[in-house]
Order: C-alpha cells, then sequence, then structure tokens
C-alpha cells in the first residue's frame, strides 16, 4: 500500500470505500472525453469498480506490474474556483490511511478526484507507462501535472526506471501540448487503429516516451516551475 502526502494532493492506495467514487469518474462522459474506449454503455457500477480495483490490486502486490494511487484533495486543496460544484455527499470523513512504512493521517474532509500510476512495470528493462484518469471538473487546475510529476518522480527515484511512456490519442491535444510542452518531450511514434473504441472504429496511439535523462535533465525542473504558478 503505497501513498505521497503532497501539499497540494494527496496520492493514497486504492480501497473498498472508494469503489462507489470511482465508478462516477468512469461514467462520467466527460471526464472519459478522450478515453471512450474504457467506457461501458450504461456506466461502471461499483462492483464494476471493486473488481477492476482487486485486479489492479493483484497485479502491485503479486506480480509488481501496477503502482496504483487513487487521487485524493482534502476540502482545503480543493481550489476556490470548483469547491462550489463539490457536492457534499462526495466528500469522505477524516481517517488515518494506512500506507507501507506509516500512514496518511487526512484530519478533514476530503474528496476522490481521480486515479494515476504506473502499468507494464518490467523490472528488466526499467521500464513502465504511466496514466491518470482526473474528474472534468479539475482539468486545467494544476492537479493533474502535480499527480503526474508524484508519480513519474516515484517511477524514476524510487523505482529507478530509466523509461516511462505515456500514451494518448490525436484528439487530445492538452495532453499532447503538456507532454511537448511542459515535459519536453516530443512523440516518439504514432501508431496507427491500434485503440479499438468499440462501435467498429479504431483509433491512433500517440505515444511518448520520457528517459531518466530527461527526468534529470530538464522534465523535472520544467514540472516543478509549472507548479509554482
Amino acid at each position: 500500500r503505497w501513498g505521497i502526502d503532497n501539499t497540494k494532493v494527496m496520492l493514497i492506495p486504492p480501497d473498498e470505500y472508494q469503489d462507489a467514487a470511482i465508478a462516477r469518474l468512469l461514467s462520467d462522459m466527460e471526464t472519459m472525453k478522450y478515453l471512450r474506449f474504457m467506457t461501458k454503455p450504461n456506466g461502471h457500477t461499483p462492483e464494476d469498480a471493486a473488481t477492476r480495483r482487486k485486479y489492479r490490486d493483484g497485479c502491485q502486490i503479486n506480480n509488481k506490474e501496477m503502482v496504483n494511487f487513487i487521487i485524493a484533495l482534502k476540502k482545503s486543496q480543493i481550489p476556490g474556483s470548483i469547491i462550489d460544484k463539490i457536492h457534499e455527499e462526495e466528500y469522505f470523513e477524516p481517517r488515518n490511511i494506512p500506507i507501507d512504512g506509516g500512514s496518511i493521517s487526512v484530519d478533514e474532509p476530503f474528496i476522490i478526484v481521480g486515479c494515476c500510476g504506473l502499468s507494464s512495470v518490467n523490472s528488466h528493462d526499467h521500464s513502465s507507462e504511466a496514466g491518470i484518469i482526473l474528474d472534468a471538473r479539475f482539468w486545467r487546475s494544476g492537479i493533474s501535472t502535480v499527480s503526474l510529476y508524484l508519480t513519474l518522480e516515484y517511477g524514476f527515484e524510487y523505482l529507478n526506471l530509466h523509461r516511462i511512456v505515456l500514451l494518448t490519442t490525436g484528439i487530445n491535444v492538452g495532453m499532447r501540448g503538456w507532454m511537448e510542452n511542459v515535459v519536453g518531450v516530443k512523440v516518439e511514434s504514432v501508431r496507427k487503429d491500434v485503440i479499438y473504441m468499440g462501435d467498429g472504429t479504431y483509433i491512433d496511439s500517440w505515444d511518448y516516451a520520457v528517459l531518466d535523462n530527461d527526468w534529470y535533465g530538464h522534465s523535472k525542473q520544467s514540472l516543478l516551475e509549472r507548479m509554482k504558478r
């Protein structure tokens, strides 16, 4: 159970009490705008979210192939421009969240706004993929930058990875711009028709890679400077 307590966000371990919140995120069409291939016609149920969580937990615990984080915000961390959009029933009560080597003490109500982490972790090649799903209400709030910064930092500086890949699509201009202008890496390849949308159509995958020399050479500092804004 891994977690990171940052002044702007908390990355906490997945748990059963979060299943309904994750199901809502995966069912929100605006949040999943660029991830339609992960959606279901009738949305995700808490049971679907539980199945997903247990599978990913198994990949993390048994095979060491994943690092799973839930993105959470304390009430005091929610940007003022967004807080009125949060419904009272979305808040969780303060609690002590166990993680390996200690705990994260949450002393005020908090909400779940997304998930992020690493997948396809390959200890032999020192490589992985990183990804994020963030509540659309928090797009352009800086939360995704902090969350992905912490994920990349964990991969490069704790797991000592050499290469972390981030995948997106051609229509996700915001993510592509973030990778190129903030992280400072160019698209490595465009794989044609590799993502099946479930409706008989396929879309391209735009693949970006951050190497450890990118991270220590410029990407880390660029992200830190972006987070100061």
